[in-house]
This record gives structure tokens, sequence and C-alpha cells, in this order.
């Protein structure tokens, strides 16, 4: 996703995040044009966004405090979801990791989503450690500040073909 269209993701995700939470549904459809709201979506385009999505931390804030029991009960089953999804990507690149390498910019939103919703480390780690090159960063080079290295090393390079 671009930077603008976390920006129109919040600027849409944000009025519908009361609602998402009290609903059942794990992805909450936003549009035809963005992908379905998240709390894991959110925090990823908040973070992405940086000083641009400044103007919504405090209503994202105002939302998890007044609702926190439901907003930690979607992080718990979307966590388990982005792992799912992560340990997937990862077990398709064991098989084939010429194609594996060429999706990891796209793929590895799951484990910085991970990161965001709590999970600084995960059993996965070790492994994409072994396969990581350092490099540049993975999206676009105005985010880059909004990640520290130290906590999201796996943003700053590729891994191996």
């Amino acid at each position: 996703m671009t930077l603008n269209k976390d920006i129109q993701y919040l600027s849409a995700g944000i009025p519908e995040l009361e609602n998402y939470l009290l609903s059942k549904e794990l992805y909450y459809p936003l549009g035809v044009n963005l992908p379905q709201l998240t709390l894991g979506g959110i925090l990823l385009a908040l973070a992405r966004a940086g000083e641009k999505g400044s103007r919504h931390e405090s209503q994202i804030e105002r939302i998890h405090a007044k609702w926190r029991v439901a907003w930690e009960a979607k992080v718990e089953r979307e966590s388990r979801a982005r792992c799912k999804l992560w340990k997937i990507y990862l077990a398709e690149y064991r098989d084939d990791p010429r194609a594996g390498a060429h999706l990891y910019a796209q793929n590895v939103r799951y484990r910085t989503m991970m990161s965001l919703m709590g999970i600084l480390n995960h059993e996965s780690d070790p492994f994409l450690r072994g396969i990581f090159v350092q490099g540049r960063f993975i999206w676009e080079e105005e985010c880059a500040p909004n990640f520290p290295r130290d906590r999201f090393w796996y943003l700053f390079g590729s891994i191996k073909e």
C-alpha cells in the first residue's frame, strides 16, 4: 500500500473502528478501493504515515481506551491470524525461495503487524535471521524513520533467493 493509501485507510477506517470492535468480524469491509479494516491494518497505516497520520492518533487512543476489552479480543484473534499467514508465507518460501524472496516486501506486513500488536519476538525470527540480508528499507524511504531498526530489523533488507 502506498503512503497516500495509508492516509485514506485511516480516514475511512477510524470512523468505523467502534463498529468494527463491537462486531464479530475480524476483517471488516471499508470500501471497494481499500483493504478490509483490522486493528493490525490501522496500526500499520498509522506507523507508516508517521507525522502525516498524527492527527489520527488521539482518535485511535480514545477508541482504544473506551473499548479496551473488545480491542484486546480483536488483537488476540488478529495476532493468531497474522501469525498463521506469516508461517504459511515462510513455508512457501522454503518450497520456492526465488518466488518467496520476490514476495517478501508484501508479506513482511504480517510480521510488522504482529509486532505492532505486541508480538515483538516470534518463533520464526531465528529462521528469518538466517535468510535475511541487511540492506535498504523495504518500503518507501519516507516511512523508514517511523520504524526503529532495532525493533523492525526485518524491514531493513531482503531475504535470500
